[in-house]
C-alpha cells in the first residue's frame, strides 16, 4: 500500500487577503474538496445553484477512487468578485464537502501567463 503525500492547510481567502494582493492582477481562485460518490449529483446541483451562471468551472480528479471524488473550482480573472462568489458556493456545499476546502489564490506573473 503506497501512502499520499501529506495535505497542506490552506487558510480561506477572505476580502482582506484579497485587497492586499495587486489590485492590478485580478486573482485566480482555485478551491479542492471531495465529495462522497453517493452525493455527487445532489453536490452538483447545488453548485449549478449557487455559482448562477457565473463563470466558475467545476472539474473532477481522475483518481478512480469509487468512494471520494476530489473536485476543483476554479474562479478565473475574469470574475469580478471571486471571493465572494466563492463563498457563496462553499455555503451550498458546507453539507457535501468531506473535510475541508482547500483554498488558493493567485495571480499571473506580470508578462507571463497572460492569454492571448
Amino acid at each position: 500500500m503506497t501512502s499520499s503525500p501529506p495535505t497542506r492547510t490552506v487558510h480561506p481567502v477572505d476580502r482582506s487577503t484579497a485587497a492586499a494582493i495587486d489590485t492590478a492582477a485580478p486573482i485566480e481562485l482555485y478551491v479542492y474538496y471531495k465529495v462522497h460518490a453517493d452525493q455527487l449529483a445532489a453536490a452538483q446541483a447545488a453548485f449549478e445553484q449557487a455559482r448562477e451562471g457565473r463563470p466558475v468551472r467545476l472539474l473532477q480528479r481522475q483518481d478512480h477512487d469509487p468512494v471520494f471524488s476530489t473536485w476543483m473550482e476554479i474562479y478565473g480573472p475574469g470574475l469580478p468578485d471571486a471571493v465572494a462568489t466563492e463563498q457563496t458556493i462553499a455555503a451550498a456545499l458546507r453539507d457535501f464537502a468531506q473535510g475541508p476546502r482547500h483554498r488558493e489564490a493567485f495571480t499571473a506573473v506580470a508578462g507571463l501567463g497572460e492569454a492571448r
